[in-house]
């Protein structure tokens, strides 16, 4: 019995595994790339263009329409050089005391084809939505304001400090400059000029960019839609930039190693180790470059011999002085051979699995209802020694019992737990 039932895992999991490296193919790549636009019909920068955005992600081609331009709003540049490649950045030059937009559907594509393509995650984020207080001189202000409809979906935006008015009426997302604070050029030091829309299984949106510009002058503004995530202090989402917390026991010594997202505002990570998990002590102190735009690997050792139980928890400490706490890591000196153990066993969106290996390798987890349905299947790396490993997918997982599982090379170990 025990051996079909490795087999029967083995199979399982190649299969499961393969379908999910396959499907990574159109999914990997964390963000869009919106560059090089080709004009497949209509006249340049026009009401009624067509353009083609070749491989905005792997497998996938966006088609862009211009759906309409205002009056007295002029496409002065597409996607303007300065700012960032991947984003898409008209330029607008609107007349005086008007207010307008210019209106772009997107459309994602199979690539080469013309066949639309679901997308799992569409996130839009619109930059340095800012304004002059006196642009002409004579005390008249300009605002800029971006428009996004994804179907619905949800907005983040920093509350405290924003110069944004962000509202929602239907499906569309509002964000307008109300501080009338000019930000030169296109980037994303200023979060508070900045919101981002989220949505789910769409294959189109509909964006506008628009300038009320409310002065005797014309007004050039430049605008930048970035088809990314970003993370906002003090908004309603706010959360860990924390990616992974994961710790090795070996010889008695424990090693610490977590992951932190990138543009993630964190000034300092404490390491704090506790007995149980309560009563922790900062055991070690390093500064993070939260301005940093790569994503950070981290590593701590803890030299100090223990016997018994043991707890480690990371205390993540951002710019404008929020404190988050990582998942904990427990560790026992007298943990049995071969010994696997998910905790807690009631779970929500988080838990960590436990299990000690006999080399460095690969490792595969499931997680499976009483029906014998697979509904979260992990590849896990685990190297020689007991391993805590943080699993953080568990947020869509349906209240309910579950089996999880975890194959270490020859070696299948199960655990009951239940998703809160």
């Amino acid at each position: 019995m025990k051996t079909n039932f490795t087999q029967s895992f083995i199979i399982t999991s190649i299969l499961l595994v393969t379908s999910f490296l396959l499907s990574l193919k159109s999914i990997a790549q964390p963000d869009y790339d919106f560059r090089d636009p080709v004009l497949i019909s209509g006249s340049d920068k026009q009401l009624g263009a067509v353009y083609i955005f070749s491989n905005v992600k792997t497998g996938v081609d966006a088609r862009m329409t211009i759906s309409y331009i205002s009056p007295g709003v002029v496409v002065n540049e597409l996607d303007g050089a300065s700012g960032y490649p991947e984003a898409l950045q008209p330029t607008l030059i609107v007349e005086p005391f008007t207010s307008g937009y210019m209106e772009m559907q997107i459309e994602f594509l199979y690539a080469g084809t013309i066949n639309p393509f679901l997308q799992t995650e569409v996130p839009v984020t619109c930059i340095d939505v800012d304004g002059v207080a006196n642009h002409d001189g004579l005390g008249n202000p300009v605002h800029e304001f971006d428009e996004i409809d994804l179907s619905g979906g949800y907005v983040d935006y920093k509350l405290t400090g924003s110069e944004l008015s962000v509202t929602q009426t239907g499906n569309w997302f509002i964000g307008k400059n109300v501080a009338g604070i000019d930000y030169p050029g296109r980037d994303t030091s200023a979060r508070q000029v900045m919101f981002t829309v989220v949505n789910g299984n769409i294959s189109s949106c509909t964006i506008r960019v628009g300038v009320d510009n409310q002065s005797a002058t014309q007004a050039m503004r430049l605008r930048s839609v970035y088809f990314k995530k970003f993370i906002y202090s003090n908004s309603l989402l706010f959360k860990s930039a924390l990616l992974s917390f994961n710790g090795i026991q070996k010889k008695g010594l424990v090693a610490l190693q977590w992951k932190i997202a990138q543009d993630n505002n964190v000034k300092m990570v404490r390491i704090e180790r506790g007995n149980g998990t309560s009563d922790f002590t900062t055991i070690g102190e390093l500064s993070v470059n939260g301005t940093n735009s790569q994503q950070g690997n981290f590593s701590f050792q803890d030299n100090n011999y223990f016997e018994g139980n043991v707890s480690y928890r990371l205390k993540l400490i951002y710019e404008q002085g929020h404190v988050k706490y990582s998942n904990v890591l427990r560790f026992h000196s007298g943990i049995a051979e071969n010994d696997f153990k998910m905790y807690p066993s009631v779970i929500q969106n988080s838990a960590t699995i436990q299990v000690k290996s006999e080399s460095t390798g690969a490792a595969i987890f499931q997680l499976v209802d009483y029906s014998g349905r697979v509904v979260l299947q992990k590849n896990v790396m685990v190297q020689e020694g007991t391993n805590n490993i943080l699993l953080n997918e568990l947020a869509t997982i349906h209240t309910g019992n579950y089996i999880a599982f975890i194959k270490v090379k020859n070696k299948v170990y199960n655990q009951k737990i239940f998703k809160q």
